[in-house]
């Protein structure tokens, strides 16, 4: 049996391997721009489903969340010494 029929075959403009940042501004671009894309983005299955997803390690897990506690703390500190 053929895994893929060819009635349910598709074509894309574009196939962008990745959905982190990068990936995710050049999918929606190329969208705008009129064309068909497909964001390829690997995240380990769980039963429970995924932690986070689209956006990548750091808009999720990295750098942004970091930021924010940064930032928290250095507030808190101000608000310390006031």
């Amino acid at each position: 049996q053929k895994l893929l029929q060819e009635d349910s075959a598709y074509e894309y403009d574009l196939i962008v391997i990745g959905g982190g940042s990068g990936g995710l501004a050049c999918a929606q671009e190329a969208a705008i721009l009129g064309k068909k894309v497909m964001v390829l983005d690997f995240v380990v299955p769980t039963p429970q489903g995924t932690s986070w997803g689209l956006g990548g390690t750091c808009v999720n897990v990295g750098c942004v969340p970091k930021k924010l506690m940064h930032q928290a703390a250095l507030l808190g500190q101000e608000l310390k010494d006031a």
